[in-house]
């Protein structure tokens, strides 16, 4: 227990703290956006798997990284298989194949696939200059995992591991050329996998114009624009949403930060976005100070998973972006989600942790 309470100390206060102060949030916004539809079931669940991610933030803050490199295969094969498990055995919610009994298996994928990238760009970096040698072996099994996601469907956190790979990739002195390349390609999949689905064109339209489409696939849209303005400045007060009765769907979930605006005004969502851009300013920080290329590539991988997230969820809730079923790192309600996410904070704590060793050590 000294052990630990030590790590806490030393490591980064100021990831620590936004960490608290996400995760508290997410608990009071869980209860307040959902306590009309099933009291305190939702806050409760929430609260389990806040301590049980707790729980994981701990070990992995005790735990050495490094030896993360020697789980990547483990990993890879447990969330490949999950997600072979979950197209087969799990039950189609809202038209699509996510969950399991334990979590959404895509959300230990994308962890897993940072996990392997930030490990082979530090092994094989002399091969990243090569295209078919150095790039096609780790993006094709990228591919692989990406269309098991794709398939559920979700087109959401495949868009967010491409993400995070391409700035990887960039940061790792990758040839431009390639990139583009990479990029190009990446480009056209989303564009074949919209057309795919008649649907995705129906809310890429609905996005354009959600009110010549308020009947069908506009609906949640102009529920969220509305509770995100009719909050104001300083919002309605916690507790006291309108369109939470029912109006807006998924209010707990991928559409929590409109009921935020609606409660708690300009004010509770710029709030959010402050907190989470100072998180990227922290996460950015540790991965600079890190101490090797792979805790580089990782600290920066995960920080970047999670805020990117955030970002995305809430451009789709203001109409930036059309809705790609993306949840709120920390704020959403959603057990796997929360557990992912606290266990990629206590790899960071981790790394900062082992940073300031190697700094003072210099020092000496």
């Amino acid at each position: 227990m000294k052990e630990l309470i030590r790590r806490l100390q030393n490591t980064d206060q100021n990831l620590i703290f936004t960490t608290i102060i996400l995760l508290l949030f997410g608990l009071i916004m869980i209860y307040s956006s959902s306590g009309i539809e099933k009291s305190f079931y939702y806050f409760q669940k929430q609260f389990i798997w806040s301590v049980i991610g707790i729980i994981c933030f701990l070990f992995f803050l005790r735990l050495d990284y490094n030896n993360l490199r020697s789980w990547i295969k483990w990993l890879m094969l447990i969330s490949f298989i999950l997600l072979i498990l979950v197209l087969i055995f799990s039950k189609k919610v809202y038209g699509a194949k996510r969950w399991l009994f334990i979590g959404q298996p895509s959300e230990l994928a994308k962890f897993s696939l940072i996990l392997f990238w930030a490990d082979y760009l530090d092994r094989r970096k002399s091969r990243l200059q090569y295209f078919w040698k150095g790039l096609i072996p780790p993006l094709f099994i990228t591919i692989v995992y990406i269309g098991s996601i794709i398939v559920e469907p979700d087109i959401g956190i495949p868009i967010i591991i491409v993400s995070v790979i391409f700035i990887l990739l960039y940061v790792s002195g990758v040839k431009i050329r390639h990139l583009i390349l990479i990029s190009s390609i990446s480009l056209i999949v989303f564009f074949l996998c919209i057309l795919y689905k008649p649907y995705r064109i129906q809310r890429i339209f609905a996005f354009l114009d959600p009110w010549k489409y308020k009947e069908g696939v506009g609906y949640q849209i102009i529920q969220s624009l509305l509770s995100l303005g009719s909050g104001g400045f300083i919002g309605k007060g916690l507790g006291q949403s309108e369109l939470k009765k029912f109006y807006l769907p998924g209010q707990h979930t991928d559409f929590i930060f409109s009921i935020i605006g609606e409660e708690l005004g300009i004010i509770g969502t710029l709030f959010i976005v402050l907190v989470f851009t100072y998180f990227l300013y922290t996460g950015f920080k540790i991965a600079k100070d890190a101490p090797d290329l792979f805790s580089k590539l990782l600290a920066l991988g995960l920080t970047l998973s999670i805020v990117l997230q955030a970002y995305f969820n809430i451009a789709v809730c203001c109409s930036c972006l059309p809705p790609k079923g993306i949840s709120l790192p920390f704020i959403s309600y959603g057990g796997s989600s929360l557990v992912i996410t606290l266990i990629s904070i206590g790899i960071l704590a981790n790394i900062s942790l082992k940073s300031r060793k190697t700094i003072k050590r210099k020092r000496i």
